[in-house]
């Protein structure tokens, strides 16, 4: 049962040798191990709630922050240095290309109110990809101490 018995050879001949046949308990393994490589994935996680710190980084020049730096507002109003930008989405592309320091430097600075659903900035990051920045930072405020 489960065993293979042979005679070793020697010159008795009476002297049985077990070995267990491991073949079964190979397929076994394999099968469990593939369920569980299958199931680990379908395993729901829990997501982290996620508090975006405050950030320590380079300050920007007055000049690239008049010129390059995306504001979004409470209300969500968009605003690139002080002039605002359509409340129409589809033509923020439009005015961010008309923008030359963005366009020539393909960087932009996106300067967005702690309020501000993330969808909101997402669409701003969509039209500046579409006008063709190729760099996107977050302005932020000093790291408290």
């Amino acid at each position: 049962m489960g065993g293979i018995v042979t005679h070793d050879g020697s010159a008795s001949g009476d002297e049985p040798v077990a070995a267990i046949n491991v073949t079964s308990l190979i397929d076994i393994m394999f099968c469990l191990l593939i369920g569980f490589m299958v199931a680990t994935p379908l395993m729901n996680q829990e997501q982290v709630p996620v508090d975006i710190p405050f950030a320590v980084g380079v300050p920007i020049t007055e000049e690239e922050f008049d010129l390059s730096v995306v504001s979004v507002d409470a209300n969500g109003r968009v605003f690139v240095g002080a002039l605002p930008l359509d409340a129409d989405k589809a033509r923020w592309t439009e005015q961010l290309s008309a923008n030359q320091k963005i366009i020539d430097d393909k960087v932009a600075y996106i300067q967005g109110d702690r309020t501000v659903p993330f969808e909101v900035i997402l669409d701003v990051m969509i039209a500046l990809k579409e006008a063709g920045v190729s760099e996107v930072g977050f302005v932020t405020n000093p790291r408290r101490e």
